[in-house]
């Protein structure tokens, strides 16, 4: 499942762990949901290696606006045409947007929710684990 879940092809783990094509296709679609997990793992992990988190986006973002918000403070803005500016708005506007992830809260049953499924999905992955590892 992990070398599944790093992005290799089923040709290349069959001849790794010495196991059939056809049984790494059925393992594939028997443990989709834990490898789709893995992958996510390895996904986020990639993302802080890189710096590509929510947070720094957020933060570079963030950066950059009060530094153009601090420059265009310092510039007459007369000679730019109304309808230039709009343009100009709108489009900082949509991308910080696009970019930004939705604030979101959760009352106590939907946490509790997320949590039983995390919790059964956590059961599974380790029962999936044993049954390959025995």
């Amino acid at each position: 499942m992990e070398l599944r879940a790093q992005g290799l092809p089923l040709k290349k783990i069959a001849a790794e762990i010495k196991v059939s094509k056809t049984t790494l296709i059925n393992w594939d679609r028997d443990f989709k949901g834990e490898i789709d997990n893995l992958r996510a793992v390895e996904l986020e992990a990639m993302y802080d290696k890189y710096d590509l988190s929510t947070r720094k986006k957020v933060e570079f973002f963030g950066d950059i606006l009060s530094r153009i918000q601090r420059e265009l403070e310092t510039r007459d803005l007369s000679s730019i045409s109304t309808e230039k500016l709009f343009v100009m708005y709108a489009h900082f506007y949509r991308e910080a947007k696009h970019t930004l992830p939705e604030i979101a809260f959760r009352d106590e049953d939907e946490i509790k929710a997320v949590k039983a499924q995390r919790d059964e999905l956590n059961h599974l992955l380790s029962e999936s684990n044993k049954r390959i590892c025995e």
